[in-house]
């Protein structure tokens, strides 16, 4: 069964939209009030340029892979699927753009800047659970594995085991002779009744 690349990495755009919104108020609060320096800001930046390499990538690879989708699936839900995603992923650029800029700005614009930039990223979520719910159903609703599934499905002459046309009577691999273990215990059996006869 061929493995997707997509569903190995939309995982982590998604998880980290949730994340991020929430750490940038805090930063922001605390570089605000003097608790945290203005330079772990960066962490903030960073992971939104993460976030929205992730997202590009996850989308380029859910483009590259609708012509297998579409043996499976309606055009109509994958376009759906793909424009929420876009929108995320736009939304969070905006966001990446906003916190680069509040890095360089004064104390009292930065930090409305940098509270723009969190609110930009509390949008997201929304858009960010539409995606998953969305490229769920695509597939455990509408089946959209069957696309990776049904053409790798192995045949006859593909099965784990060989299949033997010779009947098992006519194959002398099969038979049994004398050395195999259950005669063994046949044999002994049949050597103490001649043993008992005798001694009668």
């Amino acid at each position: 069964m061929t493995i997707p690349f997509h569903p190995l990495i939309s995982h982590f755009p998604i998880a980290l939209a949730f994340i991020i919104p929430l750490l940038s108020i805090t930063f922001a609060l605390l570089i605000k009030s003097g608790k945290m320096l203005s330079q772990t800001w960066l962490i903030i930046i960073a992971l939104n340029l993460t976030t929205v390499t992730m997202g590009y990538v996850a989308i380029k690879s859910g483009v590259a892979e609708e012509a297998a989708m579409e043996k499976v699936l309606e055009k109509k839900l994958l376009q759906t699927h793909e424009s929420t995603a876009e929108v995320f992923v736009g939304l969070i650029v905006i966001s990446t753009l906003l916190s680069l800029s509040a890095f360089f700005l004064k104390d009292h614009f930065q930090f409305a800047v940098q509270m723009c930039s969190a609110g930009l990223g509390l949008v997201g979520i929304y858009f960010a659970y539409q995606t998953a719910i969305l490229g769920g159903e695509l597939v455990y609703k509408y089946g959209a594995a069957t696309a990776y599934v049904q053409y790798n499905r192995p045949q006859d002459d593909q099965a784990l085991l060989p299949v033997s046309g010779v009947p098992a009577e006519a194959n002398e691999s099969l038979k049994t002779d004398e050395n195999d273990y259950g005669n063994a215990d046949d044999n002994n059996e049949l050597e103490q009744d001649d043993d008992e006869k005798q001694e009668d």
